[in-house]
C-alpha cells in the first residue's frame, strides 16, 4: 500500500490478511449499499463469513474497519495519480494516463467510487473523512500542479493559473466519473479520457 504523510496525518502502509481483507469487502459491499450508519457490526460479519471477535481483532469497531476502507481508498488514489505522472513525457500524456488510470479503475471498481464519492458528500462527516481525503487529495493536487509547471517551464503550455486549471482538469474528470456512477453514462472508454485531455490542453497551448 502507498504511503502518504503530511504534517497532519499519516496514512499507514498496511498489508491486508485474507480474513481482513474479506471484512473490507463485506463492508464495502454493505456501506456502498446501506451506508454506515445503516449497516451494523453483525451484518458485516455475516457477509465476509467470519466471527465478530476476529473483526474486533483486526479493527476494534465498526467504525475501525470504516477508517480502514478510507484509509486504503486514499492511499489507491494517491498512487493512480503518481502512477500516471510517473513516466518522463509530455504534460498531455501524463494527463491522459491520469485520466485512463482512473476511468479504467472505476469501470472495474464501481461500488469503491461510488462509497469514496459518498464520503465526500455526507452529512455529518466522520473527522477521518476530513483528515484522510484532504491528505491524499491534496498531494494528488500538488502532483498534477508540479507536472502542470515543468510544462510550462518546457514551454509545452502557456503560462497560467495553476489552481484554476487544476479545477478545469479534476473538474472534468469527477464530472465524467459522477455520471458514470449515478447513470452508467458516459462510458469511461480510453478515448474519452484522451478527448477530455485534449480539449483541455488545447487551451492550454502557447500562441504561435
Amino acid at each position: 500500500m502507498f504511503r502518504i504523510s503530511t504534517d497532519r496525518y499519516i496514512i499507514p502502509e498496511v498489508e491486508r490478511s485474507p480474513s481482513e481483507q474479506r471484512f473490507l469487502d463485506a463492508a464495502l459491499e454493505l456501506f456502498s449499499e446501506k451506508g454506515y450508519e445503516a449497516t451494523s457490526v453483525r451484518e458485516i460479519c455475516e457477509q465476509a463469513g467470519i466471527t465478530r471477535p476476529t473483526l474486533y481483532y483486526f479493527f476494534k469497531s465498526k467504525e475501525g474497519i470504516y477508517r480502514a476502507l478510507i484509509e486504503d481508498a486514499a492511499a489507491e488514489f494517491h498512487e493512480q495519480i503518481a502512477q500516471g505522472l510517473e513516466a518522463e513525457q509530455t504534460l498531455e500524456r501524463q494527463y491522459k494516463q491520469v485520466a485512463r488510470v482512473l476511468f479504467g479503475d472505476a469501470r472495474s471498481r464501481a461500488k469503491r467510487w461510488r462509497f469514496m464519492f459518498s464520503l465526500v458528500w455526507a452529512t455529518p462527516r466522520m473527522p477521518v473523512v476530513d483528515q484522510v481525503f484532504h491528505t491524499s487529495y491534496c498531494h494528488a493536487l500538488k502532483l498534477l500542479g508540479s507536472a502542470m509547471e515543468k510544462a510550462v517551464a518546457r514551454r509545452e503550455i502557456a503560462p497560467g493559473p495553476t489552481q484554476v486549471r487544476l479545477l478545469v482538469f479534476m473538474g472534468s474528470l469527477g464530472e465524467a466519473l459522477s455520471g458514470f456512477l449515478i447513470t452508467g453514462q458516459p462510458e469511461l472508454t480510453d478515448h474519452l479520457a484522451d478527448s477530455l485531455v485534449d480539449t483541455i490542453i488545447y487551451g492550454w497551448r502557447p500562441e504561435k
